[in-house]
């Protein structure tokens, strides 16, 4: 009997967009004889995230390492390169890069960055069922978790947004973060025509998230993974061996991390196991709860075009739901 599962709608939709994405094998084994002197032997394309294509590369001495391929050029993957040695030197476990090289293919220039694999397999995606483990170990892992990604936060870097250079934000300062979303205000207006939202709901949306100028102002910025999920944990041994993909490294408030998992994962990761691990227990202030729906409405709006876009209406629904729940919170 054939027990071989139906794909998701979602890994319909990430097959979609790994179609489109196929880097020349000249082009791969040209990097890896450079960055680690040796041929390649086999190589498995990674069907997971949605920015990438990626590879696990085995080569001609049985050592394994991970290209990971952005469309993007120059100066991709130099923020990687800046946190992840950054990162070590608080002892947060994380692959060491061997490359990042830009090479054109068919005109366009592409980032390629070769990495160590790391021992393990992540929790998501791979050869674990996180949703199968023990209870109690899944805690122990969020956990784990936590703790490593308050190392993360004792970072400190400057400005505001996705880093852009050694520890600097796209932005100044919040000021000019809050005004790049109000600046976007007709194209989410646009959006909620296009998915049945009303636009008042996302003048409400910009109101809330206006009302935080002040704090923001206050903040002292920290590095930031940018995408923290357990999706991103190696494990082995029961013990996480390592946090992956640093392509969307942040500078901002520690409190930006744990919204975003709040966002994606909350909903059957508890988030406050997540907070168990965490370190700096006054993080979780008064205000709290407050900054991390703001940061969820502030997420939400760019989720919800990013989703209608690429017209995937599944993911939008999705969306269109957290958004609303975010506007409640709010009442």
């Amino acid at each position: 009997m054939d027990t071989k599962k139906e794909p998701t709608d979602y890994e319909k939709y990430l097959a979609s967009v790994h179609s489109k994405l196929a880097t020349p094998d000249e082009v791969i084994e040209g990097v890896v004889r450079e960055g680690c002197g040796l041929e390649v032997v086999s190589k498995t394309k990674i069907v997971a995230g949605e920015a990438n294509e990626v590879y696990d590369i085995a080569t001609s001495k049985g050592q394994h390492v991970v290209l990971r391929i952005s469309p993007h050029g120059h100066p991709d993957f130099q923020q990687e390169i800046w946190a992840i040695n950054e990162a070590k030197k608080v002892k947060v476990p994380a692959p060491t890069i061997l490359l990042v090289k830009y090479v054109k293919v068919e005109g366009e220039e592409r980032s390629l960055c070769l990495m160590e694999k790391l021992d393990g397999e992540p929790l998501e995606r791979g050869g674990i069922d996180f949703g199968k483990l023990d209870l109690s170990l899944q805690r122990n892992l969020i956990r784990q978790g936590g703790e490593i990604l308050s190392r993360i936060h004792s970072i400190e870097t400057q400005g505001v947004g996705w880093i852009i250079g050694a520890g600097k934000g796209q932005y100044t300062n919040s000021d000019e973060l809050i005004d790049y979303l109000m600046g976007k205000r007709k194209q989410f207006e646009g959006v909620a025509d296009a998915e049945g939202l009303e636009r008042t709901q996302i003048g409400r949306a910009f109101d809330i998230i206006g009302s935080f100028r002040n704090w923001y102002r206050g903040v002292k910025p920290h590095l930031n993974h940018g995408d923290f999920g357990h999706k991103h944990f190696m494990m082995k041994d029961n013990r996480i061996t390592g946090i992956l993909d640093w392509g969307g490294v942040r500078s901002d408030t520690p409190i930006y991390d744990i919204a975003m998992w709040d966002y994606w994962f909350g909903e059957y990761i508890p988030t406050e196991w997540l907070k168990e691990g965490y370190t700096d227990k006054s993080l979780f202030g008064d205000n709290f709860e407050d900054v991390l729906h703001m940061l969820r409405l502030f997420k939400g709006l760019e989720i919800l075009d990013w989703y209608h876009q690429r017209k995937y209406k599944p993911a939008v629904e999705k969306a269109e739901a957290k958004f609303l729940r975010d506007l409640d919170y709010f009442k």
